[in-house]
């Protein structure tokens, strides 16, 4: 009878610890389901500032052929892709460089929250100081291309630049305000992540 009694404990025993191992097993494949989901809420953004990257040869040598048909400065073209070099570094090193994947491992989740809080905090640091910026090489650019109106070499130079004038101010407009969402729209993302965090690590 004790043996029997015995034998049946064991089986409880056995049958319980491969319950807990299966629930550790099944907790372990939910932390990365979750984990995997936050790598991936931020991939846009760095497949976002990949583009940027992309695009700075081409506006280089594309504004480089309008500079003398818009008539404005060399210095004007200077500034601009200065300001965006500067712009695009600095989306890398907050975007990109800040975080890597070993941040989302679950003993790094916490220090990675900070991360992402900073990550934040750069975000907005930037965006106060290159949209100012933008706005000094639209209203430079507009300013140099109003005063070579008079001296345009033909009436097609004329026509080019006032429509120019015109584009530049409705160009200006739209790309502030796509900006001014593509930056919500990161800043969401980051919030979104950390309450992932948080809900994870509160669940422990």
């Amino acid at each position: 009878m004790n043996n029997d009694n015995m034998n049946e404990l064991e089986t409880m025993r056995r049958q319980l610890e491969a319950l807990k191992s299966q629930l550790a097993q099944q907790e372990i494949v939910n932390d990365r389901l979750i984990i995997d989901a936050m790598k991936k809420k931020m991939t846009w953004i760095r497949k976002y500032v990949v583009v940027q990257v992309c695009l700075i040869p081409v506006l280089s040598i594309v504004w480089a052929a309008l500079v003398p048909v818009c008539g404005i400065s060399w210095w004007n073209y200077a500034f601009l892709i200065t300001v965006c070099c500067i712009d695009v570094y600095a989306d890398y090193r907050i975007n990109i460089r800040s975080i890597s994947d070993d941040d989302y491992l679950r003993g790094n989740l916490v220090a990675t929250v900070t991360k992402l809080l900073r990550m934040k905090r750069s975000r907005a640091m930037q965006m106060a100081l290159s949209v100012p910026a933008i706005i000094v090489w639209l209203l430079w650019a507009g300013f140099e291309a109003y005063n070579s109106l008079p001296e345009a070499s033909s009436e097609f130079q004329q026509a080019f630049i006032g429509g120019g004038l015109v584009g530049g101010v409705i160009g200006g407009v739209c790309g502030l305000i796509f900006a001014f969402s593509i930056y919500r729209k990161m800043q969401r993302t980051n919030d979104e992540v950390i309450a992932q965090i948080n809900d994870l690590t509160t669940a422990e």
